[in-house]
């Protein structure tokens, strides 16, 4: 009996310190508005996503820059599960591209989180927006919770690019955010 318990808890243990999952979600968006309207927004604006977005509550720019052109490192968001810090990688105005990790706030299940957006011009008033994210989860728990977790981020995501199109397209937030606003 013992030794089924001892067994029992090293597999646990191994299973904790190795198990991981990449979950990987995409969204595709049709923006009906000039390519350069749309970067203004996700590229330059990119610190301020609490205008349109119902998930962040606050956003500002934060930390010393490391990429060209830039004046900031991160944007630090707070969302009802608390506060992050998206950090650019890449920053890329001219391919209309960037890409960031999440490097403070990160679920306590997951290891590694990573964003990919990008647009490409379709005609002079038409932008596909693409969304990439990917999230590594860690341990026992993160393998046990990751079909779950992958629901969420997925429902999230794709709120998360409606939100977009609709602020870009209407100028104006989307619904949900105008009655979250009126919540706080």
């Amino acid at each position: 009996m013992l030794v089924a318990l001892a067994i029992t808890v090293i597999v646990l243990v191994v299973i904790h310190f190795t198990a991981k999952r990449e979950l990987h979600f995409e969204d595709q968006v049709l923006i009906e508005k000039n390519i350069d309207d749309v970067w203004e927004v996700l590229g330059n604006q990119f610190t301020e996503p609490h205008v349109w977005a119902v998930n962040f509550k606050t956003s500002e720019a934060g930390g010393e820059p490391k990429l060209p052109g830039l004046t900031y490192l991160h944007r630090a968001t707070t969302t009802e599960n608390g506060v992050n810090w998206q950090e650019l990688d890449t920053f890329e105005p001219e391919n209309y591209r960037l890409t960031y990790h999440i490097s403070k706030g990160i679920p306590p299940i997951a290891s590694q989180g990573l964003g990919d957006w990008s647009l490409e011009k379709v005609t002079d008033n038409q932008t596909q927006m693409t969304v990439r994210f990917v999230l590594v989860t860690k341990g026992f728990l993160g393998l046990v919770m990751s079909p779950i977790v992958s629901k969420k981020v997925a429902a999230a995501s794709s709120e998360l690019a409606e939100e977009f199109k609709y602020y870009l397209e209407n100028g104006k937030p989307h619904p949900r955010k105008v009655e979250d606003l009126k919540k706080q």
